[in-house]
């Protein structure tokens, strides 16, 4: 039985501008730039699950994919989904219009925003199922599985879809995308995918002429290309900076320059996806925009404090932080993480809370949602002025669960106050209305000086 999946939603900008060389019959406003992120974006999820690194609502992470195929892209789907995307209809067609391909849609309630972008958006968003409502360890797409609301998770996933065709089209009231898959998955009572340790030799995928990639953990179809062949030219890349002997060298405490960065990365990540209105909010489409949000930097005091805080694994009470009136955000991991991880997962918990819970559409940080008592740490993150971080991470009671603890200057949470200053992000330097900063406009963020 063939089951559509459902439906999905989330935001950007700016328009694209390479030739549709790959499909060069089309005329539809696809490039290859797009075509490529599809691609990518598809086989970054799928390589994530076949590790067993994706994480499941129902608990722990979903078992990990013995034999997932690796996506290519195929021009006769792009076609047929483009054509139907035109249509502008948010709803699935009759499966026999799409020759029984599987097909994923999301949308996003604004006219023009960024191919490129809404292209990674829309496979994240339908990744992302998996976390919000998730898949019983059994991994058999069942009715009542499909009706907790994971069906672009599990098209996304399905083990034999390893064709797509895509199309994102301007439409007069959304920007729409969608995606056919062939051939296409969500059969009720299949299994999503072979559970088992992902592919080290070619024999172990199973298919004839099938190749493992190891790296990806994933197998590859015979005859698969990519959109963009790989250049032999490496790209100019701007490296990380790592300070000699550390970026804290006073901090004696097992911070590594790696997670630091980290911590600065993720919460520049989400600042810059709120300051956009690309946050979904529990309580309806997006949180708004932020006008004047800061870019955050890390701070080596703050650091020591948190440390300090973090290894006492009780997270009493804390002078320093109370006294010079930091913020803080506390998150509590699996034993034996590595602190990079530990730190990238930390935060997205504490951003996921606005996708869980929710933030009412005024912004105010007030005592109706101070005593949610489960929002409070996307909001310290989310705070416009706190824009000194320094954390800290620490193994406790015996290595039994690890602490990881952020401080902030300043502190936010105030009770009446604004979350951030909403409007359009900035585009110049004086809508920043902060002496010395500048405007990041790719990023919407305001640096300080």
């Amino acid at each position: 039985m063939q089951i559509p999946t459902l439906i999905a939603i989330s935001v950007l900008l700016t328009p694209s501008c390479l030739e549709a060389a790959f499909c060069p019959t089309s005329d539809n406003g696809m490039t290859d730039e797009i075509r490529q992120i599809f691609v990518d974006k598809h086989n970054e999820y799928r390589s994530i699950i076949a590790k067993g690194q994706a994480k499941n609502k129902l608990g722990g992470f979903a078992p990990k994919a013995a034999r997932m195929l690796k996506v290519g892209y195929d021009c006769e789907v792009e076609a047929n989904t483009a054509a139907y995307a035109k249509e502008c209809k948010f709803e699935h067609d009759p499966p026999e219009q799409r020759n029984y391909w599987g097909q994923n849609l999301w949308m996003l309630g604004g006219t023009n925003y960024s191919k490129t972008e809404s292209a990674k958006l829309s496979v994240q968003a339908w990744y992302w199922e998996l976390k919000m409502f998730g898949v019983p360890d059994e991994n058999i797409l069942t009715m009542e599985v499909f009706d907790r609301g994971v069906g672009h998770y599990t098209q996304v996933a399905w083990q034999s879809s390893d064709k797509i065709g895509c199309a994102v089209e301007w439409c007069p009231t959304m920007t729409l995308v969608a995606c056919e898959y062939n051939p296409a998955g969500n059969r009720i009572n299949h299994y999503i995918y072979d559970i088992g340790d992902p592919c080290t030799t070619d024999e172990d995928c199973q298919c004839t002429g099938c190749t493992c990639s190891k790296d990806e953990a994933l197998c590859i179809p015979p005859g698969y290309t990519t959109v963009m062949p790989p250049t032999t030219e490496k790209p100019t890349t701007t490296p990380k900076i790592y300070h000699p002997g550390g970026m804290c060298p006073e901090n004696n405490n097992g911070m590594t320059d790696e997670a630091r960065q980290m911590f600065v990365d993720k919460h520049n990540e989400y600042r810059s996806l709120i300051a956009k209105g690309l946050a979904h909010n529990n309580l309806g489409g997006f949180a708004p925009k932020a006008a004047r949000m800061m870019k955050v930097s890390y701070n080596c005091e703050i650091e020591a404090n948190a440390v300090e805080w973090a290894k006492d694994c009780t997270l009493g009470y804390n002078s320093l932080q109370q006294t010079n009136q930091w913020g803080y955000n506390v998150h509590s991991l699996l034993p034996n993480i590595n602190k990079t991880e530990a730190a990238a997962e930390s935060v997205e918990a504490w951003f996921n809370e606005l996708q869980k819970y929710g933030v009412p559409q005024d912004n105010v940080f007030s005592m109706e949602v101070f005593n949610q008592n489960v929002i409070q740490e996307y909001t310290q993150l989310a705070w416009q002025s706190s824009n000194q971080i320094g954390c800290g991470i620490f193994s406790c009671w015996n290595g039994a669960s690890t602490f990881v603890a952020c401080e902030y200057n300043p502190g936010g949470n105030f009770i009446g106050e604004g979350i951030y200053a909403m409007g359009d992000p900035c585009t110049t330097d004086e809508d920043c209305q902060c002496a010395g900063c500048k405007c990041s406009k790719d990023e919407a963020l305001c640096i300080a000086p």
